[in-house]
């Protein structure tokens, strides 16, 4: 009796284990994701300034129609252009674009539903640099950056993320 007993118990620890493991791996894959996300965006950021925001047209072709010639430039990191079209590490279509008559230019990412609220919130609070960032109709800027619940308040009404920069 005191055998199986001792069986069943190393079963369930056993299986308990396994079930931790699990839960740590996907919190890694989930984490590895956002990483990837924030940095993907930095990127872009990073060299549309430099490759835009000096001539005098500005960010008017900073547009996916313009995605070949801008991912030959360096403008994206090889990860985020998978058969011609930009799409985040959560599988979500990127779409690129200029506002304040050129002056701007915006990465609207995420949304797609394949990312969960934890989620968007770590890329909203890790974010940085930018005029405005849109996140499911609440507006953040540099005056008033988001903490982890403004950002998880503004996620749970919409996962679309939308940053402005100059």
């Amino acid at each position: 009796m005191d055998s199986m007993l001792g069986r069943i118990v190393a079963t369930v620890l056993t299986l308990m284990a396994i079930g931790a493991a699990v839960v740590y791996i996907h919190g890694g894959f989930s984490w590895n994701k956002n990483a990837t996300i924030t940095s993907d965006v930095t990127w872009v950021v990073t060299n549309a300034r430099t490759q835009f925001s000096q001539n005098s047209n500005g960010y008017t072709n900073f547009t996916n129609a313009n995605l070949t010639a801008m991912t030959n430039a360096g403008v994206f990191p090889p990860d985020m252009v998978r058969n011609g079209t930009l799409v985040d590490a959560w599988g979500n279509t990127v779409t690129v674009s200029s506002a304040g008559n050129a002056s701007e230019g915006v990465v609207a990412f995420g949304g797609g539903g394949s990312e969960s609220v934890e989620q968007c919130s770590n890329v909203v609070t890790t974010l940085r640099d930018y005029v405005s960032l849109q996140v499911g109709g609440t507006s953040f800027t540099q005056a008033s950056l988001p903490d982890s619940v403004a950002a998880g308040n503004a996620c749970a009404n919409g996962l679309g993320i939308t940053l402005t920069f100059q």
